[in-house]
């Protein structure tokens, strides 16, 4: 199974340029450093509540973009919010992001390649060579919007991440988001971290809005 940091590049990721797309880069990062969070918690390695995040495994998961931030949590010194680890994990952004782009190549579903620009600059692109796991993904949003089935954990989660990076409109009709939008909620409140990361990103966007309002 893909982690929902490689679920969330495939939806970013534009199929015709080869680039990851998206019309916020720092929300991209919070919700990547949320989709670690939410993989470990369905891994069982960590636990959440509404003041604190705990590791209650600290076993390696074999998964190198996860057991590094997993060791990050265990090794604290004092326990922290997942608001707190939400947002210090966005730092990382960049980094999970590479890492899942490296994973989904090797997985042969993206091909890497190096264009230059001007003969100088390298740009890195990551086209599509099977778009099976895309499609899948894509499906299951579908599917959980139109049914009435009690979602999966991943599920619960992937809609938060889907939701919050506004990567929707990719998938369905905006007048159709508009008519499943108390669905969409519903399964949004049912992840604490999912809850984090959505008013992580509400927070932010109301600054930037502030400060360029006052220049």
């Amino acid at each position: 199974m893909l982690t929902l940091a490689e679920e969330l590049i495939l939806l970013i990721l534009d199929d015709d340029t080869g680039k990851v797309v998206t019309e916020s880069l720092i929300g991209i990062n919070y919700a990547l450093a949320g989709s670690i969070l939410m993989d470990l918690a369905l891994r069982s390695k960590i636990d959440t509540d509404l003041e604190n995040l705990l590791v209650v495994d600290p076993t390696p998961t074999g998964i190198d973009g996860l057991d590094e931030f997993l060791d990050k949590i265990n090794s604290s010194e004092e326990t922290h919010s997942t608001s707190h680890w939400v947002s210090l994990f966005s730092f990382y952004g960049p980094d999970i992001q590479k890492n899942a782009l490296d994973m989904l190549v090797d997985r042969g579903i993206l091909k890497q390649e190096e264009k230059k620009v001007l003969w100088v600059f390298g740009v890195r692109r990551y086209p599509v060579i099977d778009d099976k796991e895309e499609k899948e993904v894509k499906h299951r949003i579908i599917h959980l919007l139109l049914s009435e089935d009690i979602p999966t954990p991943h599920d619960v989660v992937l809609m938060c991440l889907v939701d919050t990076c506004n990567l929707l409109p990719n998938i369905l009709s905006n007048k159709e988001i508009e008519y499943h939008r108390t669905r969409i909620d519903q399964i949004k409140h049912l992840d604490l971290i999912g809850q984090e990361v959505s008013k992580s990103i509400s927070i932010l966007r109301a600054d930037l809005a502030a400060l360029l309002l006052q220049h």
